[in-house]
């Protein structure tokens, strides 16, 4: 059965909208912003949300207007 959900990261104060998803292949999750065009990965939900928000940070510290 295949998982679907919404959730929210925080980030330096500001909330970033994400998508997760089961990865039937991997028997995971992916996890996307799509606000930002940022995807990540994990084996569980918490990860995943987890490696979405270091995966923003790192977006950020590279584009620093977010765009």
């Amino acid at each position: 059965m295949a998982i679907s959900g919404k959730s929210t990261v925080t980030v330096d104060g500001k909330a970033f909208k994400v998508t997760i998803h089961s990865d039937m292949a991997t028997s995971g999750f992916s996890v996307e912003c799509s606000e930002i065009g940022v995807v990540s990965q994990g084996k569980t939900i918490r990860e995943s949300l987890k490696t979405i928000q270091e995966a923003i940070i790192l977006y950020l510290g590279n584009h620093p207007a977010g765009n």
